[in-house]
């Protein structure tokens, strides 16, 4: 097969195999949708993110129950077995060849569902990216395809994954791209956009079209002084939050050599504690953002909220939960951009100015907090079909990560990660054509 693959149709094959990836990552988001609804309609009246609704006995018990059963899944596992996420795909990549293990991608399915149903202050796109991945590297390895070839099909899973995920195709070539590969690489980029978009369809037949945010428009910023200052302003405060969220995971890494009992009771007794006073944190977090751009008010002051999310999301992760930050990213720029709309224009911002705003922070927290400028940007305007806020989110988005990168010494959430752990972000280990193993450091 390698023989093959080498030779003029080798762009043809992985296109084909490519689309194979896709379509199976579409339907294992389709999977972990309806299962998600579940507790949802039984609960929820149908509303998967509508924790803040339920009786406050239940609220509370929800994530005390979901981090009890993944202390029961997760604490008898083999060590090998519990490693998930984001940073474990870069790592396989970077260091084993791209090979992922199936087992692990099994658990990371598991246990995202059963923190997702619990509340817990986690998304489902980080897990999706693990998944994707290893649809992608499993299906290379079977097909007995070269290490180049296998990380083209595991690009094709992972974009495959965000694309059915938030139904955004070009942002899920480039989260491939830019957060995964930390490069641009032309060679793999037909059979990854392939991926992207047959999972997106199959996602948009079995689902319907994924609204995560409704609102009538959004304003055109018009520049002047006070809306340049409010966009100074936006970029700073997105900064900081992106600094908070990141310092308080770091401080957390420090303490995964305690027991994997302890870290997730914590996680279970303070996302219970916020269920009961500050309920609008629990779960990804969108509906306090759709709230908010329908005119409404939440139960607790708007910065309480916002700094309440990014805390308890960073302690959850920081404690090793097997959950996303892309989502729960989302959410606190989008809260973040409507408190400064406020502060900005001394509480007389339409609704459409917020929503502008709102638009804003969401791009550049997510972009802010994992350096991904363009897939930010291209998210946002995919999943709201809002162009007219290019100019003003190129801006906003650049700063921000400019000020993270320079003042704070900050990169990428995950790669900082693998730093921790003593792993090199772009090592590559790779396979000459003698069979001798390289590693490379770029």
């Amino acid at each position: 097969m390698q023989q093959r693959l080498n030779s003029s149709d080798a762009l043809l094959l992985l296109s084909f195999v490519g689309v194979i990836v896709g379509i199976a990552c579409a339907l294992s988001m389709v999977l972990l949708h309806w299962l998600l609804d579940l507790p949802a309609h039984i609960f929820m009246g149908g509303d998967n993110e509508g924790f803040e609704d339920l009786p406050l006995l239940l609220r509370v018990l929800f994530p005390l129950i979901s981090c009890f059963l993944l202390i029961l899944i997760m604490f008898y596992l083999p060590k090998k077995w519990q490693k998930v996420g984001v940073p474990y795909v870069i790592e396989r990549l970077n260091y084993h060849k791209g090979h992922l293990p199936i087992m692990n991608g099994v658990i990371q399915f598991i246990t995202a569902g059963i923190g997702l149903m619990g509340g817990l202050s986690i998304g489902k796109e980080g897990p999706a990216v693990h998944i994707g991945a290893t649809f992608g590297s499993r299906i290379a390895l079977r097909l007995g395809l070269s290490q180049s070839h296998i990380e083209v099909l595991v690009a094709c899973g992972i974009a495959g994954a965000i694309s059915a995920a938030f139904q955004t195709p070009l942002a899920g070539v480039l989260f491939a791209l830019e957060v995964i590969f930390l490069e641009y690489r032309i060679a793999i980029i037909l059979p990854v956009i392939l991926s992207s978009v047959f999972s997106m369809a199959v996602s948009h037949v079995l689902l319907g079209p994924i609204t995560l945010f409704s609102f009538d428009r959004v304003a055109v910023l018009v520049i002047n002084t006070e809306s340049i200052t409010a966009l100074a302003v936006l970029s700073l405060v997105v900064a900081l939050l992106a600094g908070l969220f990141f310092r308080t995971q770091q401080l957390l890494w420090r303490v995964n050599h305690w027991s994997l009992i302890w870290r997730f009771s914590l996680v279970g007794v303070a996302t219970a504690l916020c269920a009961a006073f500050i309920p609008e944190v629990l779960g990804a977090g969108y509906d306090s953002v759709e709230k908010l751009l329908a005119g409404g008010s939440l139960t607790n002051v708007l910065l309480l909220v916002l700094l309440a999310k990014v805390l308890l999301t960073a302690f959850s992760i920081g404690l090793g939960i097997p959950g996303g930050m892309i989502g729960p990213t989302f959410v606190m720029g989008g809260l973040a951009g409507i408190q400064v709309a406020v502060w900005a224009f001394s509480g007389e911002a339409s609704l459409e100015l917020i929503s502008l705003f709102a638009l804003l922070g969401m791009a550049a927290m997510m972009s802010t907090s994992f350096q991904a400028p363009l897939t930010g940007l291209i998210a946002i305007v995919e999943m709201t079909h809002t162009p007219e806020i290019l100019l003003p989110a190129m801006l906003v988005i650049a700063s921000s990560c400019v000020i993270t990168r320079v003042a704070f010494k900050q990169d990428s959430i995950f790669i900082e990660r693998l730093t921790s752990l003593g792993l090199h972000s772009k090592a590559r280990v790779r396979v000459d054509h003698n069979g001798d193993v390289k590693s490379t450091k770029e």
